[in-house]
């Protein structure tokens, strides 16, 4: 297992960065008239996704990173539910990759914040996914 010294050695937050790409990838693909709606709030979690979790790793205490963290899940729950009825709306944006890959990197991004999460409250050994 590889000591994490800084941000950039965090695999959730890379995986974060990466979910925000493929995000803003798919809004580019949505109808003008989504600009300031579904497009605006899926850019904006896919922000605050990443941003959180970097917010609750600078934090020096427990629970300020803790709340970090958990504003960052609520983060990506709000991408998953935008996502899913993204696909419900304009499935045609879904060329590139399929919404069974949106899900997954979803779910994978959650299972990995999850364990950290679980890390930074019992101080038990990260295991990253």
């Amino acid at each position: 297992m590889s000591t994490i010294r800084k941000l950039e050695d965090l695999t959730i937050w890379k995986e974060a960065i990466e979910l925000g790409k493929w995000i803003y990838e798919l809004t580019e693909k949505l109808p003008k008239s989504e600009e300031y709606n579904l497009k605006k709030h899926l850019r904006e979690n896919a922000r605050g996704y990443p941003a959180n979790i970097s917010e609750g790793f600078y934090r020096y205490f427990k629970k300020e990173k803790l709340h970090f963290y958990s504003i960052a899940r609520g983060c990506l729950g709000e991408i998953k539910s935008d996502v899913c009825f993204c696909y419900e709306i304009y499935p045609e944006v879904f060329n590139d990759r399929s919404i069974g890959d949106y899900l997954a990197k979803i779910e994978k991004c959650g299972a990995g914040l999850n364990s950290f999460i679980k890390t930074t409250k019992f101080g038990t050994e990260f295991m990253e996914v």
